[in-house]
Protein backbone atom coordinates (compact mmCIF):
# COMPACT_ATOMS: atom_id res chain seq x y z
CA UNK A 1 0.00 0.00 0.00
CA UNK A 2 3.07 2.38 1.01
CA UNK A 3 4.29 1.62 -2.40
CA UNK A 4 1.44 2.37 -4.78
CA UNK A 5 0.77 5.55 -2.42
CA UNK A 6 4.38 6.55 -3.25
CA UNK A 7 4.66 6.15 -6.60
CA UNK A 8 1.19 7.66 -6.95
CA UNK A 9 1.49 11.19 -8.29
CA UNK A 10 -0.52 14.18 -6.69
CA UNK A 11 -3.19 15.64 -8.75
CA UNK A 12 -1.88 18.70 -9.61
CA UNK A 13 -3.97 19.81 -13.11
CA UNK A 14 -1.12 19.05 -14.98
CA UNK A 15 -1.34 16.41 -18.40
CA UNK A 16 1.80 14.03 -18.62
CA UNK A 17 3.51 16.35 -21.06
CA UNK A 18 2.72 19.36 -18.83
CA UNK A 19 -0.38 20.53 -20.12
CA UNK A 20 -3.44 21.95 -18.03
CA UNK A 21 -6.17 19.47 -17.91
CA UNK A 22 -9.84 20.86 -18.97
CA UNK A 23 -11.86 20.01 -15.77
CA UNK A 24 -8.74 20.86 -13.23
CA UNK A 25 -8.91 24.68 -13.18
CA UNK A 26 -10.05 25.14 -9.73
CA UNK A 27 -7.31 23.21 -8.33
CA UNK A 28 -4.46 25.39 -10.42
CA UNK A 29 -1.54 27.46 -8.94
CA UNK A 30 -1.78 30.71 -10.35
CA UNK A 31 0.51 30.34 -13.47
CA UNK A 32 -0.95 27.05 -14.28
CA UNK A 33 -4.38 28.98 -14.00
CA UNK A 34 -3.50 31.58 -16.65
CA UNK A 35 -1.57 29.11 -19.09
CA UNK A 36 -5.27 27.65 -19.54
CA UNK A 37 -7.14 30.48 -19.80
CA UNK A 38 -4.42 31.65 -22.71
CA UNK A 39 -5.43 27.96 -24.17
CA UNK A 40 -9.06 28.56 -24.05
CA UNK A 41 -8.71 32.25 -25.68
CA UNK A 42 -6.20 30.87 -28.81
CA UNK A 43 -9.08 28.34 -29.11
CA UNK A 44 -12.08 30.29 -29.27
CA UNK A 45 -10.27 32.62 -31.83
CA UNK A 46 -9.33 29.80 -33.90
CA UNK A 47 -12.90 28.67 -33.93
CA UNK A 48 -13.98 32.51 -34.64
CA UNK A 49 -11.79 32.25 -37.61
CA UNK A 50 -12.81 29.32 -39.26
CA UNK A 51 -16.62 29.87 -38.92
CA UNK A 52 -16.09 33.65 -40.48
CA UNK A 53 -14.07 31.77 -43.00
CA UNK A 54 -17.07 29.26 -43.63
CA UNK A 55 -19.47 32.30 -43.49
CA UNK A 56 -17.88 34.10 -46.25
CA UNK A 57 -17.14 30.54 -48.52
CA UNK A 58 -20.56 30.06 -48.75
CA UNK A 59 -22.02 33.03 -49.40
CA UNK A 60 -19.30 33.25 -52.53
CA UNK A 61 -20.84 30.57 -53.82
CA UNK A 62 -24.20 31.76 -52.97
CA UNK A 63 -23.22 34.70 -55.37
CA UNK A 64 -21.84 32.77 -57.74
CA UNK A 65 -24.64 30.17 -58.14
CA UNK A 66 -27.07 33.25 -58.01
CA UNK A 67 -25.05 34.85 -61.38
CA UNK A 68 -25.05 31.73 -62.68
CA UNK A 69 -28.29 30.72 -62.67
CA UNK A 70 -29.54 33.89 -63.73
CA UNK A 71 -27.48 34.29 -66.83
CA UNK A 72 -25.00 36.98 -65.90
CA UNK A 73 -21.83 34.99 -65.11
CA UNK A 74 -20.75 31.87 -67.49
CA UNK A 75 -17.56 30.24 -65.83
CA UNK A 76 -14.79 30.31 -68.66
CA UNK A 77 -16.91 32.37 -70.98
CA UNK A 78 -15.01 35.77 -72.27
CA UNK A 79 -16.68 39.26 -71.13
CA UNK A 80 -18.84 40.75 -73.80
CA UNK A 81 -18.19 44.24 -74.38
CA UNK A 82 -21.29 46.48 -73.96
CA UNK A 83 -22.67 47.56 -77.58
CA UNK A 84 -21.52 50.98 -78.12
CA UNK A 85 -24.37 53.54 -78.23
CA UNK A 86 -25.69 54.41 -81.65
CA UNK A 87 -23.98 57.23 -83.01
CA UNK A 88 -25.65 60.10 -85.27
CA UNK A 89 -23.45 59.98 -89.20
CA UNK A 90 -24.22 63.35 -91.40
CA UNK A 91 -26.21 62.16 -94.14
CA UNK A 92 -23.64 61.99 -97.63
CA UNK A 93 -24.25 65.14 -98.81
CA UNK A 94 -25.20 64.90 -102.68
CA UNK A 95 -23.41 67.10 -105.30
CA UNK A 96 -24.90 69.78 -106.20
CA UNK A 97 -26.47 70.71 -109.87
CA UNK A 98 -24.61 72.72 -112.28
CA UNK A 99 -26.29 76.23 -112.10
CA UNK A 100 -27.03 75.56 -116.04
CA UNK A 101 -30.01 73.13 -114.85
CA UNK A 102 -31.65 75.07 -112.35
CA UNK A 103 -34.12 77.87 -113.14
CA UNK A 104 -35.27 79.76 -110.34
CA UNK A 105 -37.55 82.68 -109.59
CA UNK A 106 -36.17 86.01 -107.60
CA UNK A 107 -38.24 87.73 -105.36
CA UNK A 108 -37.99 90.77 -103.50
CA UNK A 109 -39.22 89.87 -100.16
CA UNK A 110 -38.09 94.19 -98.86
CA UNK A 111 -38.62 97.71 -99.60
CA UNK A 112 -35.32 98.04 -101.34
CA UNK A 113 -35.90 99.00 -104.92
CA UNK A 114 -34.15 96.88 -107.66
CA UNK A 115 -33.11 94.26 -105.41
CA UNK A 116 -34.97 91.22 -106.93
CA UNK A 117 -33.25 92.49 -110.66
CA UNK A 118 -29.84 92.63 -109.24
CA UNK A 119 -29.69 89.44 -107.46
CA UNK A 120 -30.97 88.02 -110.98
CA UNK A 121 -28.55 89.72 -112.89
CA UNK A 122 -25.77 87.99 -111.06
CA UNK A 123 -27.89 84.67 -110.81
CA UNK A 124 -27.71 84.95 -114.82
CA UNK A 125 -23.86 85.65 -115.20
CA UNK A 126 -23.55 82.41 -112.90
CA UNK A 127 -24.94 80.29 -115.29
CA UNK A 128 -28.54 79.86 -113.44
CA UNK A 129 -31.64 80.24 -115.45
CA UNK A 130 -34.59 83.04 -114.05
CA UNK A 131 -37.47 82.88 -115.92
CA UNK A 132 -38.78 85.41 -113.80
CA UNK A 133 -38.18 88.04 -111.07
CA UNK A 134 -40.79 90.41 -109.11
CA UNK A 135 -42.14 91.22 -105.64
CA UNK A 136 -42.68 88.87 -102.85
CA UNK A 137 -46.45 88.86 -101.46
CA UNK A 138 -45.66 88.69 -97.98
CA UNK A 139 -42.36 90.78 -96.59
CA UNK A 140 -39.42 88.06 -96.15
CA UNK A 141 -38.45 90.39 -92.89
CA UNK A 142 -34.71 89.98 -90.75
CA UNK A 143 -33.48 86.98 -93.16
CA UNK A 144 -31.21 86.53 -95.43
CA UNK A 145 -33.53 84.69 -98.27
CA UNK A 146 -36.02 82.17 -97.98
CA UNK A 147 -35.77 79.30 -100.94
CA UNK A 148 -39.25 77.70 -101.51
CA UNK A 149 -38.87 74.11 -103.93
CA UNK A 150 -41.30 71.18 -104.38
CA UNK A 151 -40.29 68.31 -102.92
CA UNK A 152 -39.16 66.77 -106.32
CA UNK A 153 -36.29 69.86 -106.32
CA UNK A 154 -34.66 69.91 -103.36
CA UNK A 155 -31.30 69.24 -105.21
CA UNK A 156 -32.15 72.84 -107.32
CA UNK A 157 -32.95 73.93 -104.20
CA UNK A 158 -29.84 73.81 -102.01
CA UNK A 159 -27.70 74.67 -105.28
CA UNK A 160 -29.74 78.29 -105.26
CA UNK A 161 -29.34 78.15 -101.44
CA UNK A 162 -25.33 77.59 -101.39
CA UNK A 163 -24.76 80.83 -103.19
CA UNK A 164 -26.99 82.74 -100.36
CA UNK A 165 -25.36 83.24 -96.56
CA UNK A 166 -28.00 81.29 -94.38
CA UNK A 167 -30.40 80.82 -96.52
CA UNK A 168 -33.74 79.01 -95.16
CA UNK A 169 -34.60 76.36 -97.36
CA UNK A 170 -38.83 75.84 -97.02
CA UNK A 171 -40.83 72.90 -98.59
CA UNK A 172 -43.41 73.83 -100.45
CA UNK A 173 -45.30 71.78 -103.44
CA UNK A 174 -46.46 74.81 -105.58
CA UNK A 175 -43.17 76.55 -105.86
CA UNK A 176 -42.14 75.52 -109.31
CA UNK A 177 -39.47 76.92 -110.15
CA UNK A 178 -37.51 76.99 -106.77
CA UNK A 179 -38.35 80.47 -105.36
CA UNK A 180 -35.98 82.72 -103.65
CA UNK A 181 -37.21 85.34 -101.61
CA UNK A 182 -34.96 87.81 -100.50
CA UNK A 183 -34.77 89.59 -97.31
CA UNK A 184 -33.50 92.46 -95.24
CA UNK A 185 -30.24 90.65 -94.26
CA UNK A 186 -29.19 90.06 -97.52
CA UNK A 187 -26.06 91.60 -98.91
CA UNK A 188 -24.58 89.45 -101.57
CA UNK A 189 -23.96 86.32 -103.08
CA UNK A 190 -21.32 83.96 -102.09
CA UNK A 191 -18.69 83.74 -104.20
CA UNK A 192 -18.55 80.35 -106.74
CA UNK A 193 -15.14 79.09 -104.82
CA UNK A 194 -16.91 79.15 -101.26
CA UNK A 195 -20.40 78.04 -101.47
CA UNK A 196 -21.99 77.02 -98.06
CA UNK A 197 -24.86 74.06 -98.96
CA UNK A 198 -27.88 74.14 -96.74
CA UNK A 199 -29.28 71.29 -95.04
CA UNK A 200 -32.03 69.68 -96.39
CA UNK A 201 -35.22 70.51 -94.04
CA UNK A 202 -36.66 67.41 -92.06
CA UNK A 203 -40.20 66.72 -94.34
CA UNK A 204 -43.31 68.77 -93.09
CA UNK A 205 -40.90 71.28 -92.14
CA UNK A 206 -39.90 68.84 -88.82
CA UNK A 207 -36.43 69.24 -87.19
CA UNK A 208 -34.77 65.80 -87.59
CA UNK A 209 -35.35 63.37 -84.58
CA UNK A 210 -32.25 63.74 -82.50
CA UNK A 211 -30.02 60.35 -82.33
Amino acid sequence: MDDERAGARPDDGLEPDGGVLAGAGDDLDEASYERLQRRRVRRRRRQRIVFAVVVVLVLAVGGAAALVWTGRWQPGADPVAAPASPTCAPPAEQPLPAPAEVPVEVLNGTTRTGLAAGVADQLRGRGFTVPDIGNAPVAAGPVTAVVRYAPELLAQARAVGARVPEAQLVEDPAATPVELTLGDGYQQLLPEDALAPPAPPHPQGQPAPAC
